[in-house]
């Protein structure tokens, strides 16, 4: 099954692997053993695309079968599925890793789980190689967002008073915005990905995170402002600046939302209130019905957090 063609092309490997997590979400539990005789035998070799075609089997069959079934054996490969990301030399095992990584965190990490793949043990180690692997080529990179992105999902509901990427959530937030600025982050749906996994961390981060997010909010209004001064576009360059303009208006979406949560810091974020809704109101200017409706979203989420305050605010802007 292994991976060598072009990125995204439905080829031999992807069908194979769609059929194995078909059949896993089929027949549960029963898939494990007949599996893991061939990633076991198949995960160290030499030929690299065995090494993918055993990590490809291993993430495919994490939707299926039961967590007592997986837990265990998700706990013992962890570890090595983290130094194949950092180490292996070959991409396409790297973004295959880094792929059933966020299987994993998707499938089998969160608070209603009774054994914790994520534990303080382990957790300081896997933050880190999701950071260090945000660097890689545009495709492993992505993947790795999207890792980050289930991992802090798995502690959106769990109403706890902590949050265990708290200690990392500046790197973890340096890192995501260093991606969104690379050269080539419109490959590979690198840019997207980065930002969203910058929303779900910060969704699912509790208050003692506010102080750090309200800091993010000029700067992400800052860069929607930058996507107006450019001007005369060729038009691919305008399909550019308007995905952009999407995401920057779902980022302050998600920070209106989670700063409007409690009177603190509600009222510390209001300064920004009149800038926000002139530059919601300029997106209006693009074509995109997509980018409008980003925007529509946020001016939704200002008013429901900032009313009655908000009418003020839409009378003086408009």
């Amino acid at each position: 099954m292994a991976q060598d063609q072009d990125e995204g092309a439905w080829n031999l490997a992807m069908a194979g692997g769609t059929c194995l997590g078909l059949v896993a979400r089929t027949v549960g539990d029963d898939i494990v053993p007949l599996v893991m005789p061939f990633i076991e035998e198949n995960i160290t070799k030499a030929d690299w695309r065995q090494r993918e075609a055993a990590t490809y089997a291993f993430g495919s069959i994490m939707e299926g079968p039961s967590p007592d079934k997986l837990t265990s054996i998700v706990n013992v490969a962890l570890s090595f599925m983290l130094s194949a990301l950092m180490k292996d030399p070959n991409n396409h095992v790297k973004d295959t890793t880094a792929w059933t990584l966020g299987r994993i965190f998707e499938f089998l990490h969160g608070s209603t789980m009774e054994s914790a793949i994520v534990t303080p043990a382990n957790c300081q180690q896997i933050v880190t190689v999701l950071v260090q692997s945000m660097k890689d080529a545009p495709n492993v990179a992505e993947k790795a967002c999207g890792a980050l992105y289930f991992l802090a999902q798995g502690y959106e509901d769990s109403g706890s008073l902590s949050f265990p990427l708290t200690p990392f959530f500046q790197d973890i937030v340096q890192a995501l915005l260093d991606v969104s600025h690379r050269e080539d982050a419109g490959e590979s749906r690198l840019r997207t990905a980065a930002y969203e996994a910058l929303n779900e961390v910060v969704r699912s981060a509790t208050d003692e995170t506010a102080p750090m997010v309200l800091q993010l909010v000029p700067l992400i209004m800052m860069e929607l402002h930058k996507t107006f001064e450019a001007q005369n576009l060729a038009s691919y360059e305008k399909e550019r600046q308007a995905e952009l303009q999407g995401l920057l208006c779902g980022c302050l979406q998600v920070f209106i939302q989670k700063l409007g949560a409690s009177d603190a810091t509600k009222y510390l974020f209001m300064q920004y209130a009149d800038q926000m809704m002139t530059l919601f109101l300029r997106v209006f200017d693009c074509r995109s019905a997509t980018v409008h409706e980003e925007a529509m979203l946020a001016i939704g989420a200002l008013a429901y957090t900032l009313w009655p305050s908000f009418c003020k605010i839409h009378a003086r802007v408009l």
